[in-house]
């Protein structure tokens, strides 16, 4: 019922699995694309290195060309990393991808020491990430994002991330932005899945497969179903979804 699995990682991130090994398991499950979307880009440990973003783009032009029957298309997972609404994606790789997901990790820390201190650890602290001048801040950082790059997807939104859902789903669907329902970090209940709804804001339904074995994973829909939404509401369920 879904036509493709558009948030998968590999080996170039901190999957387990190659492209090849990824593109075989959506075939295998009768999906009609996939897209690989490693972290980055930017050298930090569990990112894609810049340095073998070339080998990356000829991984997916090979499964490409030994799986014509399926769209591979070449993405990244973009980490937001300051209130400023930067991402560690440098314009030169963005324009050589078909997708750009963008969503905040804890994992990738930021250089500046400004941002370490005015957005990666406030939202590391419990006592303070859940505040509302912290969360209109994160509100704020994801929109200048989407406004700055070709951002398609925001990722497992409220992860580590407080944000004003109503405010960044006007946003996202003004700007044609899809939020994501993630079927590895699914962190939003009924009523903030409805919240988004109102909006007018498109859903994609994802696996965030770091594993070839989880690639078509789409459970994250059974909550949306259960807060009472139309899954025509989500962009990749009986159809193709279209990208910035």
């Amino acid at each position: 019922m879904f036509y493709g699995d558009y948030h998968t990682h590999t080996i170039y991130s901190h999957g387990k699995g190659s492209v090849e090994d990824n593109v075989r398991a959506a075939e295998k499950k009768g999906l009609k694309a996939i897209a690989i979307t490693d972290h980055g880009i930017s050298g930090y440990p569990d990112n894609l290195n810049p340095e073998d973003f070339d080998s990356f783009m000829a991984d997916v032009a090979e499964s490409r060309r030994l799986h014509p029957d399926i769209k591979v298309l070449a993405g990244v997972e973009t980490n937001l990393i300051s209130c400023d609404g930067d991402v560690d994606l440098p314009q030169s790789f963005s324009e050589r991808l078909d997708l750009v997901v963008c969503g905040f990790h804890f994992a990738r820390v930021p250089s500046r020491l400004t941002d370490f201190f005015d957005f990666w650890l406030p939202n590391m602290t419990p006592l303070v990430r859940s505040g509302a001048k912290r969360i209109a801040r994160n509100t704020d950082a994801y929109i200048r994002a989407m406004e700055r790059y070709r951002i398609g997807v925001i990722s497992h939104p409220l992860r580590s991330c407080k944000v004003d859902l109503k405010v960044l789903g006007e946003a996202a669907a003004r700007l044609g932005v899809y939020m994501e329902l993630n079927g590895k970090s699914m962190c939003m209940s009924a009523d903030d899945l409805r919240t988004l709804a109102e909006t007018g804001c498109k859903f994609i339904c994802s696996s965030d497969a770091h594993e070839s074995e989880r690639v078509g994973d789409f459970s994250a829909a059974d909550k949306f179903v259960a807060a009472g939404l139309d899954l025509s509401l989500i962009v990749n369920y009986n159809g193709e979804p279209s990208f910035r």
